[in-house]
């Protein structure tokens, strides 16, 4: 499986010179900015690990081999459907994570046992630590009621930017497939992938309903096949990879080059 782009390109630079005079000291707004962009781009590569072992060919270290090619074949498309999952709930993960990304750029205090605390500045390690914790559990969905980002607009017009890629980004996922199928799969239960219910030996019965006025027969539902969510595995694959190329990747890369232009960064971090 090839991806167009490099997602660790997406990390901060490894390498950079600087001169020692003049140069900021990093403060906590790089500090936990660089955190979070780091953090992105791990679950990013995480995501990206699970989606290419949906065409793995080493079957030997997942499961036994069998002689029956039906069984064989259910065995790798139920394998195939856990990574596929792994990776759908990464993806959402990153997403989610961008919002966090932006918000502990921009914000520049935070509620601590009922107080506001100043982010700016440098701070010791354990208070440092503390307060992205703070600042971490006020993030929410950017068009949920009450969301941060409405506030920060207000108090940081110079990320209105970052906030606008972040809600425009969310309005057009949100009601996506992928977003749709993560929900289900986090909250709800598990699909039924079209592939393996084809290998099943199908339905035992069924029952139909003749309709008096046109003749025509219903089949009712008789089987646990006729209401599970289903959809095909091979297909939602494809999904998430152009997803991932096409969508999530330049969203990302405008998103913290918008951030890195505003920040500007200590080199030091």
């Amino acid at each position: 499986m090839d991806f167009t782009t490099d997602i660790f390109s997406l990390d901060k630079p490894s390498s950079v010179t600087f001169n020692l005079v003049g140069t900021r000291l990093p403060n906590n707004h790089d500090l936990f900015s660089r955190s979070k962009q780091k953090e992105l781009v791990e679950q990013y590569s995480a995501a990206r690990i699970f989606l290419r072992e949906t065409e793995t060919d080493d079957w030997k270290h997942w499961f036994n081999p069998v002689e029956d090619d039906v069984t064989d074949k259910a065995f790798k498309l139920i394998f195939r459907s856990h990574f596929y999952e792994t990776a759908l709930f990464y993806y959402n993960a990153i997403v989610d994570m961008s919002w966090t990304l932006c918000y502990v750029s921009a914000e520049f205090a935070c509620s601590q046992q009922g107080k506001r605390v100043d982010l700016s500045g440098i701070r010791p390690i354990d208070e440092a630590a503390t307060l992205l914790r703070s600042t971490e559990r006020n993030v929410t969905s950017p068009t949920a009621e009450n969301n941060p980002f409405e506030y920060l607009k207000m108090m940081c017009p110079e990320f209105i930017p970052a906030f606008d890629q972040i809600i425009d980004f969310w309005n057009d996922f949100s009601d996506s497939e992928i977003r749709k199928r993560y929900n289900f799969c986090k909250h709800k239960g598990r699909p039924a992938y079209q592939e393996i219910e084809e290998l099943s030996s199908g339905r035992v019965m069924g029952f139909y309903v003749q309709n008096k006025d046109t003749g025509e027969k219903i089949q009712m539902a008789s089987d646990i096949s006729d209401v599970r969510y289903s959809f095909s595995l091979e297909d939602a694959i494809v999904q998430l990879v152009d997803f991932d190329d096409n969508k999530l990747f330049p969203y990302i890369r405008k998103l913290i080059d918008t951030l890195e232009d505003i920040l500007k960064p200590s080199p030091m971090i």
